[in-house]
């Protein structure tokens, strides 16, 4: 009589388990999130998923080569120096292969990775220094090799801290004191350095705006207003049908694609 009690008792309590994950999973489709068409478990369509990795492409590959850009005047490069296009092809070429390390045994993020502007602002510094100073007779110095010299040893430099900076990290995520620093790593005081990173670099973003102020503000109010107040817009979609109400599909392509969206504009203009 003993085993067929406790039988009976499992058998009712995983009845009421059954009938609460119905329940959750009911109360999930009916109110699903309303800030991410796609959830972190779900799998779009192949084909949706060709034009978002390539919409992250775009949006990494501008802070990515800016990267160069911001440092080739610093690095004592002439505007039309060929060299200027090696250091976009390396840093394109070592985000690639870093992406595809990290994404194949790292964390497996859905992220690429590109340059980071942490690195600019330590960069910028120390070719602030007086013996890095470019030198005032530049544009007379015609010898190939000595002014690909004078940008080498100012890189080498900058170079040499971000290995000893990296070898920090690799030595702070190796012995777990990241677990440690978060509880006093707190997002007041995340956003106070972030901001900081940003100020530090306006000097910088508004020379280059200047030259078209029209598209540089015109590109933040599209970026603001596509994802952030079209967010809910469903556009429809030509050549398809709604199997059940015969219309066409509808998806809110402003929430998905603002990026895509915004470039695409752009360049029609």
């Amino acid at each position: 009589m003993m085993e067929i009690s406790l039988d009976e008792i499992e058998s009712s309590n995983f009845e009421k388990k059954s009938a609460l994950s119905r329940k959750l999973s009911t109360k999930s489709e009916v109110m699903p999130l309303k800030d991410l068409y796609y959830e972190i478990d779900d799998k779009p369509p192949w084909y949706l998923s060709l034009l978002l990795g390539f919409q992250h492409y775009i949006t990494m590959a501008g802070s990515t080569v800016a990267t160069p850009v911001i440092l080739g005047p610093l690095l004592c490069m002439a505007p039309d120096d060929p060299n200027k296009a090696n250091l976009i092809s390396t840093i394109m070429f070592v985000s690639g292969a870093a992406t595809l390390l990290q994404s194949t045994f790292g964390t497996r993020l859905p992220i690429i990775q590109g340059g980071s502007f942490s690195f600019i602002v330590v960069a910028i510094a120390i070719l602030s220094q007086p013996e890095f100073k470019c030198p005032t007779n530049l544009d007379k110095i015609t010898d190939e090799k000595e002014r690909e010299e004078i940008w080498q040893i100012r890189i080498r430099e900058i170079q040499g801290a971000i290995i000893v900076a990296s070898l920090l990290e690799v030595f702070i995520g190796l012995f777990g004191i990241v677990g440690k620093i978060l509880k006093y790593i707190t997002p007041m005081a995340v956003a106070p350095a972030i901001t900081m990173i940003g100020l530090s670099l306006f000097k910088k973003s508004a020379e280059y705006s200047s030259r078209n102020w029209y598209i540089a503000i015109l590109t933040i109010l599209l970026i603001v207003v596509f994802s952030q107040y079209c967010m809910n817009v469903k556009l429809p979609i030509p050549f398809t049908k709604d199997l059940t109400t015969g219309k066409l599909i509808r998806y809110p392509v402003f929430q998905v694609f603002p990026v895509t969206k915004n470039t695409s504009f752009l360049l029609l203009i």
